[in-house]
């Protein structure tokens, strides 16, 4: 079956089909995802409620509640957090060629786009307050990728590839 290609040549008719949509917090849950939450904290709660628990517990708790979260949700018993060098290696080994080659020319990519963007510090003492960023190094960071039904190695590199 062909499909169909949507041409769009006016604002007014965008704003009628593809750029109608309801607003995040007006999105139904879906059954599938209210039943997953149940079951995981015992209770009713919307995702935004789900999300703001675990991350309150890990700021409380860090690496111990990180430890308990992926227990009780993916059921996977983490001895430790960082996965060691000789782990990459052997995983990078038992993937098709043709597929890491593509993967790391992903990962330049993102690298070059991002080494791009400005990060400079900066601070702005104006009549309405204070505002302004601070760019500042950090040693580690964790990163959590969906596993799942489907998982996306593009969610990998987006979240895990540096500037530099």
């Amino acid at each position: 079956m062909a499909e169909t290609l949507m041409r769009i040549l006016e604002v007014d008719e965008a704003r009628r089909t593809i750029l109608r949509r309801a607003p995040w917090a007006e999105q139904p849950i879906p059954e599938a995802l209210r039943a997953s939450i149940h079951r995981i904290f015992g209770e009713e709660l919307t995702p935004e409620q789900a999300v703001a628990r675990v991350l309150d517990d890990v700021r409380r708790r860090g690496d111990e509640a990180v430890r308990a979260w992926t227990a009780r949700i993916d059921g996977v018993a983490l001895e430790a957090i960082a996965v060691p060098p000789s782990e990459w290696e052997a995983a990078a080994a038992r993937v098709d060629p043709e597929l890491l080659q593509a993967l790391r020319l992903a990962a330049e990519r993102i690298e070059a786009f991002h080494r791009r963007q400005p990060v400079g510090s900066w601070v702005d003492l104006g009549p309405e307050g204070v505002m302004g960023q601070w760019v500042r190094p950090i040693e580690a960071v964790g990163c959590y990728v969906p596993g799942g039904t489907a998982p996306l190695p593009s969610s990998l590199l987006m979240a895990a590839t540096r500037a530099g």
